[in-house]
């Protein structure tokens, strides 16, 4: 009988004691990941779609600890908090690492995608099992996300092949974690200004984004050159893992979504 390879999961949880998170401030909370979403906090949301996979095993969770009572429905290894976005990153591999030195490959989630489905998770790790790399990188056409969730309005990436917003799922390589670390700090420090991320990898790349010749096929080979890893975008046909909840807008979105679904 075929055994089904699992993969580890790291679950994005943290959090900024020096700057709060602006949906969470608005809240009237401290935390986005422990907003309350149909009677269950968001984090747990996702941590339910990965635990219901049968290609995800341990699930790694920074930024939670048993004290804030959160319900998973599953034993999860709890990862300290580290104040900053990169550092929450290495600290769920570091983790993965010590506890599962066999593991090759961990799948990394955001905890703001409350409305993962299963489904999604499932099929995005068999396609980058299916592909030649290091790490890989989801993403969402925007016809496909505004067919799903037309009022999100979502940021989109004007590219050659279309326009794109970043979806919250990867799946990394982990012995490359530790490669380029700076290159990598920064990049995530401005993950929310594309054209700020152009204007770090030169010249001939802003020119390139801004001409709209910038294509799938150069993301990766740039990531390549500088991260000396092999990344891959994947282009996901499901829009709930690009559906991450920044605004109360979104927030309300979700919460209807989820709530509807409960009740089915």
């Amino acid at each position: 009988m075929m055994t089904t390879t699992t993969y580890p999961a790291i679950v994005l949880a943290g959090y900024s004691t020096k700057k709060p998170d602006p949906l969470a401030a608005a809240m009237g909370m401290e935390r986005k990941a422990l907003i309350p979403i149909a009677g269950k906090p968001m984090v747990a949301w996702v941590v339910e779609a990965l635990r219901q996979s049968p290609r995800v095993g341990r699930i790694y969770v920074v930024g939670i600890q048993p004290e804030d009572g959160v319900d998973f429905g599953t034993e999860v290894v709890y990862v300290p908090n580290q104040d900053a976005h990169f550092e929450n990153i290495m600290a769920g591999v570091d983790a993965v690492q010590a506890q599962e030195p066999e593991a090759v490959f961990a799948l990394i989630a955001s905890a703001d995608i409350p409305a993962l489905h299963t489904e999604t998770v499932t099929w995005f790790i068999e396609t980058c099992e299916a592909m030649e790399g290091d790490f890989f990188y989801s993403v969402v056409e925007k016809s496909v996300m505004e067919r799903m969730f037309p009022d999100s309005r979502r940021s989109y990436v004007p590219i050659k092949e279309g326009r794109f917003c970043g979806g919250d799922l990867f799946f990394v390589r982990l012995a490359i974690a530790h490669t380029n670390q700076d290159l990598v700090r920064e990049l995530l420090a401005r993950r929310k200004s594309p054209l700020q991320q152009a204007r770090l990898l030169g010249l001939r790349v802003i020119v390139k984004f801004l001409f709209r010749r910038l294509s799938i096929q150069d993301a990766e080979a740039m990531s390549q050159r500088l991260l000396q890893a092999r990344g891959k975008v994947v282009v996901s046909p499901y829009a709930d893992l690009g559906m991450d909840v920044d605004k109360p807008h979104q927030l309300e979105i979700v919460r209807a979504l989820l709530e509807a679904r409960q009740a089915s």
